[in-house]
Order: structure tokens, then sequence, then C-alpha cells
């Protein structure tokens, strides 16, 4: 044997993952930019979490706004002023356009000043939104000589570097620090880039992502620099010196990105027959990521930075809040009709989350373009680049309207939400427009003859995308919904480490005992029942058989279509037509009491509760079997006619046919399902037995789905259950993702084959 053969680790292949574990550790060095609590930057308790590093370093007031706001002397700095004065008494008329808008802002801000004198005597509940006015308030207070106008934060700082020096030299410190290391993260990262290219620039890509990971390990020094200032500062203002615990992360993969980055110097080899040359590659994969990143962040409300008030629902997404104005204001009615912010700033906000929509889907669809010949690159290009610039200008806009409804007052009214996902989708446009800058000019320009063109995989796998995305949306997304099994959640309260309790409502149900016997009754239920289903599995299958042997197409055709006609009835409608069979007045009970005088009056068969499993079984297979049986049959047309035909010859009869070619070519096709049938085995539905349930069999038919239902949201339910159910739901899924591995590895040994 050769010693070739006993190496394990050969030196391309050491090559290749110090090449990846140098980019990988940069990637999450990036990361780490945009979680807010994780910032090295906070170096103050009254600094908010949610804001990033990457904002601190890019936007000043953002960093130092909270501890400003501790001097309250300096917060209408602007409102002293001469150019920015709004005091009713000071109003000059030259600086209005005619003498009507001066008297509208006069008589505004006099009707303003009234409602705040008159606010104990008239206090209005503002989270009231289904308030009445009764006609009081038809005529709207006409805004139109109001000039809003933005608080110059540049001169608040200064006032507050005037009275605090000390304290702003350290905030002055930490967001230099702040920029350095954003900065630095950003050069090893154009090293990152350079490092996909050949030769001398490869070496040049990894010597620069060196010098980053050093000059951001360099940054990180300043933060306790600037705590120590600010900690020992002899000013009275209580800004609760915070140390930056965090810095160590940052510390520790940057330093990870130094090492992998010299052995990647060290070891790597220059062919000298290869030209030295930038690959395009890595740039289009990164813009197409990012593009798609930015098409589901439209529909994550947590992500929208169109919410720039308490006012707007939380579940609103970025989607929304551009195409549907009437939604996204529904909750600002009543703050529209009385005067508290002028419905123009949410108009802004609307248009500029429309622009961002629309930026975002055009970067989309270049982005689809961009996986064609060179003449659809080209193509992409031109969707990519302003589909960029307009949906990260649009963000300008609603950065201005949320000054804007700050500027306005009525705080306490309007409870503006400072738009802090902003920076998100502003680096987005700005690496998507640089890489889409550096695509277009590096691929060449497409011949005149030359036709769009998409080889046939990247075809199928542009079909498959939108449904991938829908899956993700819908399927796995809503998993984030777990972190509220880990809090004392109560709907329509908030989470927060003051409500974390951890394990606690996993252990519920090992401590309470009337929980347990509730979930082991559940339990039996949930397994008899779903067992009978997996045990009957096959009818379907049988069924199709049967169906397909009818000679006759006309009869096959409606036999198949009353048997799936069923399927499209709600289960709402189905317990109406049981009710018509076996109700007290019903079909069966006129027959046995009318007809045949067998009983002097009716029995609710619906009502008793003996054999519910079998009873709901029935139900079951009535409603699904020809629903069921649609793929079966799709499976049988797809079977070789030619062994039917060679069976034929061979004296074989219709049910040896059946026995010998047609069952053994469906097996496959129901052993796939079966080994979903049993995965999903506690998922087995909770329309069917929410309608079915009554007094005499709620015991015996309550399923899973149905309890977890009734914990969260069935009546009489409370809101402290919506965690307990939680957890149940995750049991659920753990042991469903369980039950599948088992199912098919125990596939694979019996049969040789399974799904995955």
């Amino acid at each position: 044997m050769k010693k070739d053969n006993l190496k394990i680790f050969s030196p391309d292949l050491g090559q290749r993952i110090l090449s990846v574990s140098s980019k990988f550790f940069l990637v999450l060095l990036l990361l780490f930019l945009f979680v807010g609590r994780v910032n090295p930057g906070r170096i103050s308790g009254v600094m908010g979490t949610n804001v990033s590093l990457i904002k601190s370093a890019v936007y000043f007031r953002s960093l130092t706004e909270d501890v400003v706001s501790l001097d309250a002397s300096i917060k209408n700095i602007d409102f002293d002023s001469d150019e920015n004065t709004t005091d009713a008494f000071t109003l000059n008329p030259d600086d209005f356009e005619s003498y009507e808008d001066y008297y509208a802002a006069l008589f505004n801000m006099t009707e303003a000043a009234a409602s705040e004198s008159s606010e104990a005597e008239y206090d209005f509940d503002s989270d009231d939104e289904d308030f009445e006015d009764d006609g009081l308030f038809e005529e709207d207070v006409s805004l139109k000589g109001v000039k809003v106008h933005v608080p110059s934060y540049r001169k608040m700082w200064k006032a507050f570097s005037e009275n605090h020096s000390e304290i702003a030299g350290a905030l002055k410190l930490d967001y230099i620090a702040c920029l350095l290391t954003c900065f630095s993260v950003l050069v090893a990262l154009v090293g990152m880039y350079l490092s996909f290219a050949t030769n001398k620039l490869r070496k040049i890509g990894y010597i620069v992502m060196t010098a980053g990971g050093l000059l951001t390990a360099a940054s990180l020094l300043l933060y306790p620099v600037a705590y120590n200032q600010l900690a020992f500062t002899m000013d009275e203002l209580e800004t609760l010196p915070q140390w930056p615990a965090f810095r160590i992360l940052f510390l520790v993969f940057s330093v990870l990105v130094v090492i992998t980055s010299v052995l990647n110097i060290v070891f790597v080899k220059e062919e000298k027959t290869e030209k030295t040359a930038i690959s395009v590659s890595p740039f289009q994969v990164t813009y197409r990521i990012l593009a798609l990143l930015a098409f589901m962040l439209l529909f994550i409300p947590g992500a929208n930075p169109a919410r720039i008030s308490e006012k707007i629902s939380r579940n609103m997404s970025l989607f929304t809040s551009g195409f549907f104005y009437k939604i996204f204001t529904n909750n600002l009615q009543l703050a529209f009709r009385r005067g508290w912010v002028p419905e123009s700033i949410f108009r802004q906000v609307n248009i500029s989350a429309l622009l961002t929509d629309l930026g975002i889907l055009l970067c989309g669809a270049g982005a689809c373009m961009s996986v064609g010949n060179n003449k659809l690159k080209r193509y992409g290009h031109f969707c990519l680049l302003p589909g960029s610039l307009v949906f990260g200008f649009a963000q300008v806009g609603i950065l201005n309207a949320y000054h804007k409804e700050v500027a306005f007052g009525n705080l306490s009214r309007t409870k503006p939400l400072e738009p802090s996902s902003i920076i998100i989708y502003v680096v987005l446009a700005v690496i998507i427009f640089a890489f889409s800058l550096i695509s277009f000019i590096k691929t060449p320009a497409p011949e005149k003859d030359e036709k769009c063109h998409i080889d046939a995989p990247l075809q199928l796998f542009l079909m498959l995308l939108p449904f991938l995305i829908l899956i993700f949306i819908f399927s796995y997304l809503p998993l984030w919904g777990w972190r509220y099994a880990f809090f004392d959640y109560e709907a329509g309260g908030t989470i927060s480490m003051e409500n974390w309790v951890g394990w606690k409502w996993f252990a519920a149900p090992f401590k309470n005992e009337q929980t347990r016997k509730d979930i082991i009754i559940v339990l039996r239920n949930t397994l008899a029942m779903s067992g009978l289903g997996i045990l009957t599995s096959w009818c379907p299958m049988l069924f199709a058989i049967f169906l397909a042997e009818i000679k006759n197409n006309a009869s096959r055709r409606i036999i198949q279509t009353l048997t799936t006609i069923p399927n499209f009835i709600s289960w709402v409608l189905v317990y109406a037509i049981a009710f018509c069979i076996f109700g007290t007045e019903g079909f069966v009970n006129n027959l046995i009491v009318k007809v045949l005088h067998a009983k002097d009056t009716g029995t609710n068969y619906l009502m008793n509760g003996n054999g519910i499993w079998f009873k709901m079984l029935l139900w079951g297979m009535w409603k699904g079997l020809g629903w069921s049986a649609i793929m079966y049959i799709a499976a049988i047309s797809g079977i070789d006619q030619q062994l039917y035909e060679a069976a034929t010859v061979d004296g074989a009869g219709r049910f040896q046919k059946m026995w010998h070619i047609t069952l053994p070519e469906l097996i496959p096709t129901y052993v796939v399902l079966l080994i979903l049938s049993i995965s999903n085995i506690l998922s087995n539905g909770m329309d069917q037995y929410l309608v079915f349930k009554n007094p005499n069999n709620k015991e015996a038919i309550q399923v899973l789905d149905l309890y977890v239902y009734q914990l969260s949201l069935g009546a009489g339910s409370g809101s402290n259950n919506i965690p307990f159910s939680t957890v149940v739901s995750m049991f659920k899924s753990v042991v469903s993702v369980i039950l599948l591995f088992i199912t098919n590895r125990i596939s694979k040994i019996v049969r040789g084959s399974s799904i995955f």
C-alpha cells in the first residue's frame, strides 16, 4: 500500500480549511457589528441596548443621545434660538410666505397651549383608538401654517460639551473607538474579497485581512480608556458607567482572523502559469444573498424601520407599511383628527416605505437575472444599481419623518419610536450597489446577437425559489416564537430579561399533578387516533387500485370527483351534515322512529362518547379518502404498460396483475407517505375534534393540537398559558423530527431505500 493512500490530511485540504476559517471568523465579526447587545461602545448604563456598533459609528447621535438627554436643561436648545423659534409671542410674519400661514401657525400654537392648560380637565386616553368624537371634531384643525423644525442635535451637543466637558470627552473617545473598529473590520472585509483572487492579489488580500484584524484588536484598547474617563469624572451627572465586557468577544475573533490570515500568507502557493486577476463570482454571490436577505426583511415586523410610533402595530411589516396606507395608519386616525401629529409625516413614511419595497423587489429581480449569461447579467445590473440606490436613499425619508414627529411635540400622545433598523437597510444598499458596480465593470459586454439565457438547472432553481422563501417565512420564521417558552409572557405584553424564567415552564408538567394527568390523557388520545390512521393508511392505495381498474372513463371520473369533493368541505359543514343525519331530528332517527317505529323518541348519536375514536376515523376517511388517493393514481399512471401486456401474454388475470404489478409499484410511494405519517403522529389536526367535541366526549376526543389551542386561545384560558402551550408545541415538533429520522433509518435498513 502506498504512503499517499495513508494520508488523511493533505496540504491542499489544510489550505482550504485555513482559507474558509479566516473568512468564517471575519463574517462572524462583521455580524457582531449589527448586534446591539454585544456593542463594546456601550460604556454607560443609560445607553440603549438596541444601538449596534455600526450604528454608533455612523450615527453619532444614537451613541450619545441617551447620555445627553440626562441634562434636561438643554433638551429645548433649538427652541431658544432665533432661527428656530416656535414661541407664539415671538413669531415674525416675515418668516412666512403669506399672512394666512402666519395666522394659521399662531392659531395652532394657541390651541396647543390651551389644550395643555386644560389637560387636567379634558384628559382623554390616548390609547383609546375606538373613541367616537360624536361630531365634535368633524372639522379638522388646519396644520397648513405649522413649520416643523427638526431639533439641531449639533447645538444640543455643543451645549452639553460646555456644561459637561469630561463626559463629552469620554463619549468622543468612545465614538472614535467605534468608528475605528468598524473601519478596521471593513478593511479586513476588503482583504477577504481580494483573497478570492489569484497569485499575488490573493496574498495581498490575506495581508490586508491581517492588517484589518490587528487594527480591530488595537481599536478595542480605546473602550476601557473611555470607560475609565467616564467612571472617574467629577461631574454630578449620573451616567452609570458600565464596563465594555463584550470587548473580549471582538478581541477573540479578531485574533483568530489574524492567526488564520498569517497562516494563509505562509502556506499559500503561487502558480506562475496562472494570471493574477480578481474573480467576480464572490461579489455576485454576495449581492445575491444580500438581495434575498433584504427581500425576507420586508416581511419581518421586527425589522420594519417605518414603525416610528408605538401606535403602529408591532406586527406591521415593511411590505404592508408601503403598500397599504390605511392599515399602516389604522391606529393613528385619532391622532390625525385631533391634530396631535400631521398626517403628512406618516404619508412621507408610507412613500419612503413604498420606495424601499420597490427598490428591494427591483434588486431581487436583478439578482435572479444575474445568474444568466452576460446579456442577462447586464439587465440584472441595470436593476440592481438603481434598486439599491432607491431603497437606500428612502431611509433618509423615514429618518427625517421621525425627527419631524419628535419635533412636533405631543410625545406622550404619538409615542415616537426610533427607526433603529434603518442602518441595516443602508448597509445592505451600500454593499449591493458597490458589489453590483464591481460586477458590472468586470463582466464582459454581451455580443450583439447574444440572446438572454439561463441554464436549465438554474431555471428550475429560480422556479423553486419563491416556494422556498414562502416555506422559510411561514414554516421556519415562526420558530422564533419558541422564545415565549422561556419568559413569563402575557398577551399584549413585551419580552425582556425582567420576565425571564428559564426552564420554569418546561418543568411545570412534572411539578403539577393535574397538568401531568391532562398531558397523559391528551397523549393517549393523540397516539390512539393517529395510530388508527396509520393502521388504515393503506385504504387510499387500495381505493386507487380499484378505481384504476374501472374501464369506463365517465364512471371513473364521477367516482373520483365525488370522493375528492369532501376534502374541500370545512369541518364545520361536515358537522352540519353529520347533525342532519345523526341528530335527534336527523335522517336516521326519522327512519327509525317514524318509518320503522322501533323507538318512541330519537337519539342524538353525536352526543354519545362511546367509540369516539372510530367515529373520528370514519369521518376522516370519508373526507380525505379521495384526496389521499390522488398521489397513488398518479403513480399508477406512471407504471410501464408493457408490464401489464407481458402479464396478459403469460395468462395473468386482473387480480394477479393488481397483486404482482400494481401493488409492488405503489409500495415505494406508500412507504414514503407512511414515514411522513409516523413522523406527524402527534400532529393530527384540530378542526375535526373541535367541532365534534361536547361534554360527553371531551375527555376522549381532546388531542394535542386541540389542547394547545385551548391553553392559549380557547374559552376561559388565561394569558399565562401562552408560554406553557409553546412548550407543548416545541415538544411536539422535537418528537416529530426524532420519529422522522428513526422511521427513515428503519426504512433504509429494511428496504435499502429511504427519503434522505
